[in-house]
C-alpha cells in the first residue's frame, strides 16, 4: 500500500501543558547528552513522558525492533501526540513498514528530528499528516540555546507566516521565486525511500536536503540517483543545509554547487549552505507545510 497523500498537511500548534514524548527509535542515547536535552525541555513547562527503551542498546540500535516500537507505542499510550526523537543513526526505515502510518496520523501525532528520523517525518507527512518538524533532537542539538528557542517557537505557532531563513546572495546558485510544500532531510535517508510506500511527494515540492560525512562521490550519487530516478523533475526549489564532514571545505562548496546545479531542474532556484541539519546551528522549519523561496528577497518564508 502507498502512503501517499493529497491531503494538505495540517499544522498542529503545541498546546499549554501538553505533554511532550522522547522516543528512541534508531541509534542508543548517551546518556549525558539525554539528560542534558531533557532539562531544556522539562523548563519548557511539559510534561515529559519517555520511552521505556531510552537506555536500551542492542548492537548500533536503541534495543531491537520490537523494544524500539513499543516504546513509541508507550509515549503515544501516555498521551503524548508531539514527540521529539532522543538521536538519530540508524534505525527508523527498519521500522517504517511496521509502523502504524494511518493510527499515527489520525491521532495527530508530529514527530521533531533530522538524520534518521528524517525518514518517518516525510512518511508521516505523505501519509497526511499534520505538519511535521525537521529540527533538533533531544541528546543531538537541543541543549543548544538557539536551536531549543528556535524549535519551541515553532511548535508554539510563532513562525507561520513569518521567514524561517534570510540568506544573503552568496548562498544562491540559481536565482527564482517558488513554492510549494517542504519536504526533504538527509540526503540518503531520501534516497533510501525511493520505491518504498513511505517515500515523500516530490511532484511540486520545495525541497530541503543535507547530509554527513559523506564523500564527493557519493553526494554526487545521492544526487544522480534522484535525478534519474525522475525524482526531481518536479521539485519547484532545491534548498541545502550542512555538510558537515564531507570533505575538504574548498574543495566541497565548489563541487556541490555544481552537483546540485546540474541535478536540479533548470528552471528551479538553488541555495546552499543554510543553518539546518548536522552542524551546531540546526534550525528548526517544517515538513508537509507551504513555503515560499524567494532569492531576490533572500528569504524562505513559512506561507500557511
Amino acid at each position: 500500500m502507498r502512503y501517499r497523500s493529497i491531503m494538505a498537511s495540517r499544522f498542529v500548534p503545541l498546546s499549554p501543558g501538553e505533554p511532550i514524548g522522547v522516543v528512541a527509535l534508531s541509534g542508543p542515547v548517551d546518556r549525558d547528552r539525554l539528560e542534558a536535552g531533557l532539562r531544556v525541555l522539562r523548563s519548557w513547562g511539559h510534561p515529559v513522558v519517555l520511552a521505556p527503551n531510552l537506555d536500551a542498546r542492542t548492537g548500533y540500535l536503541a534495543g531491537s525492533d520490537e523494544a524500539r516500537l513499543d516504546g513509541l507505542e508507550a509515549v503515544v499510550a501516555g498521551g503524548a501526540r508531539l514527540l521529539i526523537a532522543a538521536r538519530g543513526g540508524y534505525g527508523v526505515t527498519r521500522l517504517l513498514s511496521r509502523l502504524p502510518l494511518g493510527v499515527l496520523v489520525a491521532a495527530g501525532v508530529r514527530v521533531v528530528g533530522y538524520s534518521d528520523a528524517s525518514a518517518l517525518l516525510n512518511a508521516l507527512a505523505a501519509a497526511g499528516g499534520a505538519t511535521q518538524v525537521h529540527g533538533p533532537m533531544v541528546a543531538a542539538g537541543l541543549a543548544r540555546p538557539e536551536n531549543a528557542t528556535r524549535l519551541r517557537r515553532l511548535l508554539e505557532g510563532e513562525l507561520v507566516g513569518q521567514p524561517l531563513f534570510r540568506f544573503g546572495p552568496g548562498r544562491v546558485v540559481r536565482p527564482g521565486r517558488a513554492s510549494g510544500p517542504a519536504i526533504g532531510g538527509t540526503l540518503s535517508m531520501l534516497a533510501a525511500l525511493i520505491g518504498t510506500p513511505c517515500e515523500p511527494r516530490w511532484e511540486g515540492s520545495v525541497l530541503f536536503i543535507e547530509e554527513v560525512d559523506e564523500p564527493l562521490y557519493r553526494l554526487d550519487r545521492l544526487l544522480t540517483q534522484l535525478r534519474a530516478s525522475a525524482r526531481l523533475r518536479d521539485v519547484k526549489a532545491l534548498i541545502c543545509g550542512s555538510l558537515r564532514g564531507c570533505g575538504p571545505a574548498a574543495e566541497r562548496d565548489r563541487s556541490w554547487r555544481e552537483m546540485v546545479s546540474e541535478a536540479a531542474p533548470p528552471e528551479v532556484p538553488v541555495v546552499v549552505g543554510l543553518p539546518f541539519g548536522h552542524s551546531a546551528r540546526n534550525l528548526a522549519f517544517p515538513i508537509g507545510a507551504p513555503v515560499e523561496v524567494d532569492t531576490g528577497a533572500g528569504a524562505i518564508r513559512w506561507s500557511e
